[in-house]
């Protein structure tokens, strides 16, 4: 991830696309509805984040790092990059848009102060080829389906079991691709470790560098 230089700003909370999620203990138990199929044609977009942030935590815990906090700000920060990316049909971590530029400066853009922050993205089919018995995902195995391509991935890996990043928050947004039929999904995954307030020597106006996934 490219150092990001940023003015702070006050934490507070951000109510992104009504994502409600379970604290990192309740996120470790099974979850009924996260087994419903996932219709592309009334995607549930609160559902499919749910999911990404149980699958999330389930992986880092069986490789030894601690859950993360869910902040709705950071479910922001990763919906302001994987609208960008449904929309241009291309998976990166750069935006035209000023002030979301890069994961830095959207998580500021959601109101978040200094600390560390990284972000991993990833564009996956929305359903299995055409030859599997079953097309259709299941959330909770779409989700396993996302963690599986960055775990699968070197730097998308170091970034989601990071043990410094005590926060997360998650994005997924589903678009038509060039040809009949192919649908694909924009994922965004946003890390975060906040400045401790009584840290007198972080310089309180950067969003430092951390490890980011690339694509």
């Amino acid at each position: 991830m490219k150092p990001v230089q940023a003015i702070a700003v006050a934490l507070l909370g951000v109510l992104a696309a009504g994502c409600a999620h379970p604290g990192p203990a309740a996120a470790a138990r099974s979850d009924p509805a996260l087994e419903r199929v996932m219709s592309l044609g009334d995607l549930d977009h609160a559902l499919l984040c749910r999911a990404i942030y149980n699958e999330t935590n389930r992986v880092r815990a069986a490789h030894g790092s601690p859950p993360l906090g869910h902040l709705d700000a950071l479910d922001a920060a990763a919906d302001l990059q994987a609208r960008y990316l449904a929309l241009t049909l291309m998976a990166g971590h750069w935006n035209p848009r000023p002030g979301q530029r890069d994961v830095g400066e959207r998580v500021i853009h959601e109101g978040l102060g200094p600390g560390s922050a990284g972000e991993n993205v990833i564009m996956m089919p929305a359903m299995r080829p055409p030859d599997a018995p079953d097309r259709e995902y299941t959330y909770a195995a779409y989700a396993a389906f996302l963690l599986e391509g960055w775990m699968n991935s070197p730097d998308h890996r170091e970034t989601l079991l990071d043990p410094r990043f005590t926060h997360f928050g998650c994005s997924a947004r589903l678009a038509r691709g060039f040809k009949e039929g192919d649908r694909r999904i924009f994922a965004v995954q946003v890390f975060y470790l906040p400045v401790p307030p009584q840290d007198p020597d972080r310089d309180p106006a950067n969003i430092s560098p951390r490890p980011a996934g690339r694509t």
